[in-house]
Parts: C-alpha cells; sequence; structure tokens
C-alpha cells in the first residue's frame, strides 16, 4: 500500500521553517506522495494571503511538496474547527493514509481528541468573555494550554475530524523547530526589516516584485458595503448576530480598518472573527452560500510535480470532486469565484478563468 502522507497549511507566505517541516517528513517517512490542502487567497484569521493562491502553490512545489490543492473559502475563512473539518475531508477524499501536523511538544493527540469527544459537560458559552477565551479556558482544564501552544488546538480538531468520521487516516506529528513565524515575517517585510534568513530566495523575490494586498486596500469597499446596505440586509450576512449590523453601522465612518475593527472590538468578539465577519460583508455572504459548499465538496487542483501528477492520474476513476474553472458547471464553486474576483479589484490578476495549475519543469 502507498504512503500517502498529507497536511494542512496557509503558506502564508512559506518560510524556511515550512521548508524544514517538508524535509523532516520526507527524512522520517519516506511518503511516497506528498500532498498539502492549502488555503486559497484568503486565510483562516480573516485576512488577506500576502501572496496570490497560485505563487504560493508554486513556491511550495519547488521545495518538496508533491501536490497542492485549494481549501474552499467556506472552509478556510472559518474557526479552527470548521477549517479542520474541510481540510481533513479533502485530505481523505485524496486517499491520505497519513496526517502530519507540526506541534510545540509532544502530545498524545488521539488519547486527548477521544477523550474531549466523549466530554459529557458540553461546551458552554460565558457572554462575559469572548468566544476564544471561553474556549481556551475549556481546553485549559482538560490539560491543553492552547496559548502557549496554538498548533495544538488545530491538531486536536484535526484529530477529532478523523475519529468522527472514521478516516483511515493514522497520526503524525513534527516538533516545530525554531522559532520562524509568518505572522513575524509578515510584520518585519512591512516594516521594511530583513527577512532574507527567513524565507527561501523564492518568496522573497514574489514577496518583492508582487502587489501585497491587505485590508487598507479593500476598505473603502466595505465601507460602501456597509453604508449602501440597510441594517437589515447586513443582519442576513453569515455569522452576522447579536446586532452586530449595527455596530459596524455606527464604527464604518472611522477613517481606515484598524480604527474600526477597534470601535467594533469587544470582550465578546475576537479580532479574528470579526475580521472573519467583515470579509462575509465585503462579499456579500449569507448561510446558504456557505452551506451549498458544504452540502458539495470539491477540491482544486493548485499544481504539482510528477509524482503529484501520477497520483491525480490514478485517482481519476474516483475524481468527480476535482474541479476545474470552465470545465465544471458547479453552483458550489461561484463562491470562490467571488472572493477571487473582488481580490483582483486590487491587482487586476486573474485568479481563476484560463489559470491551469503550476508544474515543476514548465513554464
Amino acid at each position: 500500500m502507498q504512503k500517502i502522507y498529507g497536511f494542512v497549511a496557509e503558506f502564508n507566505p512559506f518560510h524556511n521553517g515550512h521548508k524544514l517541516f517538508i524535509d523532516e517528513i520526507k527524512q522520517k517517512f519516506h511518503p511516497d506522495v506528498l500532498i498539502a490542502v492549502m488555503s486559497g487567497n484568503y486565510v483562516q484569521r480573516g485576512d488577506f494571503a500576502v501572496l496570490d493562491k497560485w505563487k504560493r502553490a508554486q513556491i511550495a512545489i519547488e521545495n518538496g511538496v508533491d501536490l497542492v490543492v485549494e481549501l474552499p473559502f467556506a472552509y478556510a475563512v472559518e474557526p479552527a474547527d470548521l477549517f479542520a473539518k474541510g481540510a481533513i475531508l479533502l485530505l481523505d477524499k485524496l486517499k491520505v493514509n497519513n496526517l502530519v501536523f507540526g506541534t510545540e511538544n509532544d502530545l498524545d493527540f488521539e488519547s486527548v481528541a477521544s477523550e474531549m469527544l466523549e466530554l459529557n459537560t458540553e461546551f458552554k458559552q460565558d457572554y462575559q468573555n469572548n468566544y476564544a477565551t471561553n474556549l481556551t479556558e475549556f481546553y485549559k482544564k482538560s490539560g491543553i494550554d492552547v496559548l502557549e501552544h496554538p498548533n495544538q488546538l488545530l491538531g486536536i480538531n484535526y484529530v477529532q475530524q478523523i475519529l468522527k468520521n472514521a478516516y483511515s487516516m493514522k497520526v503524525n506529528t513534527i516538533i516545530r523547530q525554531g522559532s520562524v513565524s509568518a505572522t513575524k515575517i509578515r510584520q518585519d517585510f512591512h516594516d521594511g526589516i530583513t527577512i532574507e534568513d527567513s524565507v527561501p530566495k523564492s518568496s522573497l523575490s514574489a514577496l518583492k516584485n508582487d502587489k501585497i494586498i491587505s485590508w487598507d486596500d479593500l476598505f473603502p469597499y466595505l465601507k460602501y458595503r456597509i453604508l449602501s446596505d440597510s441594517s437589515c440586509e447586513l443582519h442576513g450576512i453569515y455569522q452576522m448576530v447579536e446586532g452586530l449590523e449595527n455596530k459596524f453601522k455606527k464604527e464604518i465612518s472611522n477613517d481606515d480598518f484598524s480604527g474600526f475593527l477597534d470601535g467594533v472590538k469587544s470582550k465578546r468578539y475576537t479580532r479574528a472573527r470579526l475580521r472573519r465577519l467583515a470579509l462575509y460583508t465585503l462579499m456579500n455572504i449569507h448561510d446558504e452560500e456557505i452551506n451549498a459548499v458544504y452540502d458539495d465538496p470539491y477540491l482544486r487542483v493548485l499544481g504539482f510535480d510528477r509524482i503529484g501528477q501520477n497520483y491525480l492520474n490514478e485517482l481519476k476513476k474516483d475524481s468527480e470532486f476535482i474541479v476545474r474553472v470552465g470545465k465544471n458547471e458547479r453552483n458550489t464553486l461561484s463562491l470562490d469565484l467571488k472572493a477571487d474576483s473582488i481580490r483582483k479589484l486590487i491587482d487586476n490578476r486573474e485568479q481563476n478563468f484560463g489559470k491551469i495549475p503550476f508544474m515543476e519543469g514548465k513554464d
């Protein structure tokens, strides 16, 4: 039986820590195929990927990944549990039999995830604090510190999905090495601090030559959406709850996105959740668009090497879930097409039509 290894990533941007992670997987496990499920042009904390999905997929292939597929927007821009649900679902459809992820320290993820699934006491939201604070305290009662070790939270959610759905997937972990942080790299690059020692040359070159899109670029469009829609219309936006539409209306008079976010922020909502909600608002996303993707899962190939290409050929007999723009008439693609078209407003780069997966060795 082939050893098909898979992992989940954002590569925002691809850095030397990612390269070490990939190299260690190959040295330790010797996979026949290594697959990455990668967020597209938007990331889990409600922000824009610093490089577009095609460039990030290319860099990943050039640095050892055999196949990169896109995690749809409907899963990529969600809290950890739904992010994990979509990512593990796609890895299962790709017949991955070994999940691997990075962690800050050694933990029996399968035992912890199993115990948490069996807890009789359900997680209860305490509205005196935000969701993240409550969830952190909930995990802490089980001996897990997701603030000190944030990758543990995603790891536990990955394993819970495997257990809940009885996926045939073995769990493997790699202890994170060094202190390379994508967040710090992005901040240093923004501040003009050198990042040459933290990223491969391909990432550095792309960051220097591409337009880096941020909320500052899209804030005028968000402002237009909030000002032109009624409170009733805003109330229909996905995850718009508890009168947040009125708070959005009140605070949109701020001059920039940071000020707007500070105005909306409260103990009950994290900045990540509010950024996600701002994205849903910007794109006028409603429950039915998200649910359509959940009801009809699919994946899109962004890049591959020769090994990845051969593996895709093996999957062709059971590949109805693999879609390609222009080749598939599928309503669920409309959300990703809309999200990417809004990004295109800033740099005018086509993200879908006419785009083909990167193949290593070809222009």
